[in-house]
Parts: structure tokens; sequence; C-alpha cells
């Protein structure tokens, strides 16, 4: 073997040795993120942008031994790279400069995870492993959500209702703070788990993967978010319509998986009184107290967007610029605007409007290539993917799911699967 092999080999094997490093340090933020109240805490924060730092560290020096210094190739690099330099001149012309640089180190730190997911996660058992992380963490939460329904909640740093929830709304929230923000990240966590039933899992793996879905449906429900329900339903009808159309031969398959799921559903509503009783809002829900001082509050928001249209008032500054347009009459204070889409306007600009018209059609279009691949691997986590974050997409129109850390990183990395290229054993280069 010549001088020249052994320098390839040896950068090839410092390539593969610095990859890993970087997948174990995504694993790392997907498991930790969750369990500590969704990474709401200021210390969880930080410690999301140490692990980030270092799995950046870890690709640069990568980078320098190959000298290569490309960013991958994908759709999403144009209107991501404009969305930095909205992000950075709001940033610049902030109300509130401190927040504001805080707020967009960690909107970078999403930027940077989700180009180390897609440099990555480049083979066939990274993808497996990748989902395989995602759908553990969800089943212990559930489990987690499952024992505080049941009032048996065995870890007690887990336990936020004296001060912060009431008894009955704790129960819902597994190691989250609050029960919609548990449900948020459950609604991207479930269909990802239903979608590895398309990869052609049989026997015990196959039972297995339904029953952690099933047992995911049973805590979705029982948060009592009304958001979460409506999003995971339209979201899975879409999916499923699309689906069908595509692969007609499952057809029969799919409508009596999604009846089946239907029923499932139904029989957990009945199943609980508090849940059944939160079930009759959704009739009602234009009268809703909730619904009312959200509609309430968006008026009030389109105030300030006029006073600050270009570029917003920084970001992250919400909260307290809002106060100066607090609508009359309510004795809380409004941190957040219960729209995310309304509220990153409000404090990065309207030219984002743009983009995320832009970054929207931009995933949809690489899913519903992505989801014809004649890997059902490719397939089934594609779909699972793109169910979750349109989930997402739809849930934020009416809270603020994408403002909790451990929602938004897996937000994140089902978009990433979404829109990378399939693995290279899979699809040529």
């Amino acid at each position: 073997m010549n001088a020249a092999s052994v320098e390839v080999n040896s950068l090839t094997a410092a390539r593969s040795f610095f990859s890993g490093i970087v997948r174990y340090f995504i694993y790392f933020l997907l498991l930790f993120t969750p369990l500590v109240r969704g990474s709401e805490p200021p210390w969880a924060v930080s410690i999301i942008h140490f692990v980030t730092l270092l799995a950046l560290t870890a690709v640069l020096i990568q980078r320098s031994l190959l000298w290569d210094w490309q960013l991958p190739r994908i759709v999403m690099n144009k209107p991501i790279a404009v969305l930095l330099l909205i992000v950075f001149c709001a940033t610049c012309f902030s109300k509130i400069p401190h927040i504001s640089t805080w707020s967009a180190i960690l909107f970078g730190n999403y930027i940077i995870l989700f180009y180390l997911v897609i440099d990555t996660v480049a083979k066939r058992t990274h993808l497996r492993q990748l989902v395989y992380v995602i759908i553990a963490v969800a089943a212990f939460l559930a489990i987690v959500g499952l024992l505080k329904i049941s009032g048996n909640n065995p870890f007690p740093w887990w336990n936020y209702a004296p001060g912060t929830l009431n008894l009955d709304l704790a129960s819902g929230s597994s190691t989250f703070s609050n029960p919609n923000r548990f449900a948020g990240y459950m609604e991207m966590a479930f269909p990802l788990t239903l979608g590895m039933l398309f990869t052609g899992f049989k026997g015990g793996k196959r039972f297995l993967i339904v029953y952690l879905s099933l047992m995911m449906l049973i805590v979705l429900v029982f948060t009592r978010s009304r958001g979460a329900w409506i999003s995971t339903i339209l979201s899975i009808t879409f999916i499923t319509i699309l689906y069908v159309r595509n692969y007609p031969k499952n057809r029969f398959k799919l409508l009596a998986a999604a009846i089946t799921g239907f029923i499932f559903f139904g029989i957990v509503i009945l199943s609980s009184r508090g849940v059944v009783e939160e079930f009759k809002t959704l009739k009602s829900v234009q009268s809703d107290a909730s619904f009312t001082s959200r509609l309430t509050l968006w008026k009030h928001l389109a105030e300030m967007i006029r006073d600050y249209p270009l570029l917003g008032t920084g970001p992250g500054t919400f909260s307290t610029m809002f106060t100066q347009y607090q609508p009359a009459g309510f004795q809380v204070r409004f941190y957040r605007a219960h729209n995310d889409y309304l509220q990153f306007i409000t404090e990065v600009g309207l030219p984002l409007m743009i983009v995320y018209i832009w970054i929207i059609y931009l995933f949809f279009k690489r899913g519903l290539k992505k989801i014809k691949h004649p890997s059902r691997l490719v397939r089934g986590t594609t779909l699972g993917a793109m169910t979750g974050v349109m989930a997402t997409l739809i849930h934020s129109m009416f809270d603020f799911n994408l403002r909790i850390p451990a929602d938004a990183i897996l937000f994140t990395v089902l978009v990433a699967i979404v829109v990378a290229r399939s693995p290279k054993s899979l699809e040529p280069v």
C-alpha cells in the first residue's frame, strides 16, 4: 500500500470518527432537551449552546482535515441565507439588543443543528438510529405521561403542579411544564413512529411500532390540547390522501388503519370525563374564552406590526415590547403571541412572510418527491417526518410550540430528515 492510499484511508477514518461524534451530540440534544422541562430554563438553554458549539467544533476539525468547506447542497440554502440576513438585521436594530442577541444565537443553534443532521446522517444506518432515538425518547415521555395521568408519578422533580399548574393539567404534561408543550412534541413524534410502519417492519417489530403509536396517541389525547388534536387529525388526513394517490394499491390497508385509529381515538376520548368536556368545547370554539382572548391579542398585534413593519422590534423582544400594546381589561400579561407566525413577524418584520412561504413551498416540494422514492425506509421516514412538521405548522397558528427549545429542536431535525438527500447507498450523487 503506497503513501497516498494510507493518507486517503486516514482521512476517511478521521471523517467517520468526527461524523460519529457529531451524531452523538445530536442524539444527546434529542435526549436531554425534553427531559428538563422542555429546556425552557436558562441553564438548559446554556447546555444547548455548549453542546451545539462542541458539535460545530468537531465538524470544523473534520472539514479542516479534508479541506472541504462547502455547505451541503440542499434546496433550502438560499431561503435560509435570506432568513439569517433578516434575523441579523433585526438584531442589529433591535429595541432591546441584549435580548435579541441571545435569541438570535439560539436561532443560530437551530440552523447549525439543521445542517449537522444533513451533513452527518448520510447512511441508512444513521437515519435509522436517528429515528429510533426520537421514537425511544417519545416512548419514555409517553410512559411518564401515563404514570402522571394515573396519579402515580414516580419522579417528584417532574411534578410542576405546586405554584405553576393545577393538578389536573399537570397530570398531562409528562416531563414538560405544560401539557400544550408536551402535546407539541407528541404531535411530531407520533406520526414519525407511525411512518415506520411503511418501512417494511413485520412480526414483532410491527406490533411494537403499533403499540408505541397507540400509547403516544393516548397521551396526546390526554394532554387536552385542542390545537394538537386538530393539527394531528388534519395533517394525518392530508398525508393519508397524498399517500393513497401515489400508492393506490395500499389504499384499502391505509383506509382500514385510518378508521381503526379514529375509532381508537374516540374510545380514548370517551374514557375520560375531563377529555370529553374538553372535546365538547370544539363545537363552540368561537365563544371560548381562550379563543376570544387570542383574537383580541392578534388585533393588537396588527398595531405593533404597523409601527415596526420592516425589521420588527428585535428577536425575543415580544414579551417586553407588547406591554405597550396590551389590550385593555386583561389582568394577565401576554408573554407569547399564541401564534408563532405573527410573533416572528412582530419581532423580525414583514419581509419574513416571503421567506415563510418560500421555505414551506420548498419543504413540501422536496417531501413530495421523496415519498415516491423506491426505498421503503426513505418513504416511511419522510412521510412520518413531513406529517409531524405539518402538524406543528398548523398548531403554530394557535400556539407557540416553536418557542419551546425541545419542540423546536425536534422540529428542526424532522425538517432536516425531509429535505436531506437520500442515503448515499440509495441515491447517486
